[in-house]
């Protein structure tokens, strides 16, 4: 297959390479320019290298890191904490629950999946992506939703989830200040 890849920032002039892929790995290229995600195969693959130069850190631009409509912020856990800490629990809630209620993960589940995230069948899916995303470990299990190693304070996580989910969660109390426990009302 061949493709044009953008130069250096020094030279813009597109170059034709050719790279050879598993077949799995171009069938499944054809099938997202199918689903339009891509315009063609050597978008998508000129795109996954600027990916891959941002996420690694080998060329880092002033554009940032962007998934599909939000950018990705490098923050301390320090400076989420200040930030968090000028809040009341009840405010955190809120926060979270509006933000919950607009999240990017929501649009993903429906978009990329055909799924409600609000529907208890998708919660796993849910709760999968946020995980993939940096909120924790998180695990689910009957009424009970576990978080290990949170970057979000407990009463925000009990917001945004409630919110996300469209359901309402009770903060259970844990011994170790690294998990968060929300139980679902019934």
């Amino acid at each position: 297959m061949c493709l044009s890849l953008s130069g250096s920032a020094d030279d813009d002039k597109k170059k034709i390479i050719s790279v050879t892929m598993s077949q799995s790995l171009v069938s499944r290229i054809d099938d997202l320019v199918t689903q339009r995600v891509g315009r063609s195969r050597a978008q998508l693959i000129e795109d996954a290298v600027r990916w891959f130069l941002d996420f690694t850190v080998h060329k880092w631009g002033e554009r940032g890191i962007y998934v599909n409509e939000s950018r990705t912020v490098l923050e301390s856990e320090t400076l989420s904490s200040l930030f968090f800490s000028k809040l009341t629990s009840k405010d955190q809630n809120e926060l979270g629950e509006t933000a919950g209620k607009s999240s990017p993960i929501a649009d993903v589940v429906k978009l990329f999946y055909d799924a409600d995230p609000k529907q208890r069948k998708n919660w796993t899916l849910v709760l999968r992506l946020l995980q993939e995303n940096g909120w924790g470990a998180i695990d689910l299990r009957d009424d009970l939703i576990v978080i290990g190693s949170p970057f979000y304070p407990p009463h925000f996580l009990r917001g945004y989830l409630s919110g996300l989910l469209g359901t309402k969660l009770d903060l259970e109390e844990t011994n170790v200040k690294e998990n968060v426990a929300l139980r679902i009302q019934k």
